[in-house]
């Protein structure tokens, strides 16, 4: 059998979904020597990119287009001490809270790697309380607005 014989017959593809599974798994131009999960992270970052940004162009054009006065963002986002406000505090708190919580879930996988059941456990429960701390915090800065 020539060369010109077997290429020819290599690239016939199987009828149905087998066929269609094997073409779209047998890319190698593009993905020749890439991990799976390497690819599919990419994938993930273009396609968030993609729905962040149809976000802030849909939130432009309505902010854009409106006639009403939008909010003061340092008055939304000011917190009292003393009965003095201080902009955006709010969003700085939040932000840490959002971050600690990063770090105790990273914690909490790598003491689950480690077998160590009883800090995992903690350390999730830090992660549950400063998600909840977080989401109370999102509720807050919501009934402040004026709808």
């Amino acid at each position: 059998m020539s060369t010109e014989t077997m290429a020819s017959d290599s690239l016939e593809l199987k009828p149905g979904l087998a066929g269609f599974f094997d073409d779209w798994s047998s890319d190698q131009r593009a993905f020749k020597g890439v991990p799976w999960g390497k690819a599919m992270m990419w994938i993930f970052l273009v396609s968030d990119t993609f729905i962040f940004g149809c976000f802030l162009a849909s939130y432009m054009t309505v902010r854009m287009s409106t006639l009403d006065p939008w909010p003061s963002a340092s008055e939304v986002f000011a917190l009292s001490f003393g009965g003095a406000p201080i902009p955006l505090i709010l969003i700085a708190i939040m932000t840490f809270v959002l971050i600690t919580s990063s770090g105790t879930m990273a914690l909490a996988v790598n003491y689950g790697y480690r077998k160590n059941k009883w800090v995992t456990f903690w350390l999730l429960l830090a992660t549950a309380l400063l998600g909840a701390t977080f989401v109370g915090m999102q509720v807050f800065e919501w009934s402040k607005l004026d709808l």
